[in-house]
């Protein structure tokens, strides 16, 4: 049954295909800590591609977004609980450790406990799904939905890198979505109007770079903005939401070993990241397998303790909604993206080998 767009949290990738741990560790290793062929310079430049990469990320998402059949609406449900469990445990679990702590950062407590949160809502479960049984299915399709809260989330949290904090979350949450509505506009208006497939390509990179840019110039996040414009797309008549989806497969490795590799270079070893790794992962797991058992019972072809197994792997997502905060605070925001991206890897050797046990 296909409930949804086939979509996982890599850009639509398996992890046989885009392996995350590989491409961090390359990353890691050309970075600025050791080989510095990615040095700070060519990080920095490479700062606008990464944004573009983002929104890009949060389009897929959007375009994901379309109910096909009966029961849909219980998934998307599921989605939004078992991801809302997770990233309300690692939130108040990080503010509440960070005070304790005592721990020093340039940034708000809620920015880095919210972009956190964020992070472990996401899921990838494609590995399980592709030939397994019907609880892998359903846990690729949940894991498909969950990604709109932690974006949302990621997105307000960047309210509160702004002077003034709280206050600027509204503003920071509408700025996206109009940016991610006007660009949708704009592609639907360009992509059925043109001649050849080269043209359409070029209009398609075009929206992305605007998606991309206008959220780098506002300050807000491009994750929203382009889950907004995939959203828009798949709603309106046409054939925008078929051109683009096709469009963006093309160059969709490229953009994931993008960020992946960006996020290995931008990992730094020390207190601090280490500190808020044992947070992520910790109460992740926490968060996963609760939000997975309450889940179940809006997915009854799912065991509780096995859907929360399914969910295990954060995908890509994770490591996007850090980078997205790198952007907007740079002292903290590298401590959060070495945490979130050895989390990963954590996390990605504990789902191979849940992934072994179910098998046998």
């Amino acid at each position: 049954m296909r409930l949804f767009a086939r979509r996982s949290v890599a850009l639509g990738l398996s992890p046989a295909i885009v392996p995350v741990s590989a491409w961090l560790l390359l990353g890691f290793v050309l970075g600025p800590g050791m080989l510095r062929v990615l040095s700070t310079d060519v990080l920095a430049h490479l700062d606008a591609a990464v944004s573009v990469a983002l929104g890009t990320l949060g389009v897929f998402a959007g375009l994901a977004l379309v109910p096909r059949a009966r029961g849909a609406a219980r998934l998307l449900g599921g989605a939004l609980i078992e991801s809302g469990t997770a990233v309300a445990i690692v939130f108040a679990a990080a503010w509440f450790l960070l005070i304790a702590q005592n721990v020093p950062l340039t940034s708000p407590i809620p920015l880095i406990a919210l972009s956190l949160g964020a992070a472990a809502g996401a899921s990838g479960a494609s590995a399980f799904a592709e030939g397994q049984r019907r609880e892998g299915d359903h846990a690729m399709h949940v894991a498909d939905l969950d990604d709109v809260l932690p974006i949302v989330v990621a997105a307000a949290s960047v309210g509160f890198a702004a002077p003034g904090g709280g206050p600027n979350v509204i503003a920071a949450l509408a700025e996206s979505i109009a940016i991610g509505l006007a660009s949708g506009t704009i592609g639907l208006l360009l992509f059925e109007r043109t001649d050849s497939e080269a043209e359409r390509a070029v209009y398609v990179l075009g929206v992305l770079a605007l998606i991309g840019g206008a959220c780098a110039y506002a300050g807000v996040s491009p994750l929203l903005a382009g889950l907004c414009a995939g959203i828009f797309w798949r709603n309106m008549p046409g054939r925008a939401d078929a051109i683009i989806g096709g469009d963006l497969r093309k160059f969709q490795h490229s953009l994931v070993v993008l960020l992946v590799v960006v996020a290995g270079a931008q990992t730094i070893i020390g207190p601090l990241p280490l500190f808020l790794l044992a947070i992520f992962v910790v109460f992740r797991l926490s968060g996963k397998v609760i939000g997975g058992a309450a889940a179940a019972r809006l997915v009854p072809t799912l065991a509780g303790e096995v859907f929360g197994a399914y969910l295990v792997s954060p995908g890509v997502m994770g490591i996007a909604i850090a980078l997205n905060l790198q952007q907007i605070a740079p002292a903290d925001g590298r401590a959060v993206v070495s945490a979130i991206a050895a989390g990963t890897l954590v996390f990605e050797l504990l789902s191979a080998f849940v992934m072994r046990a179910e098998e046998s």
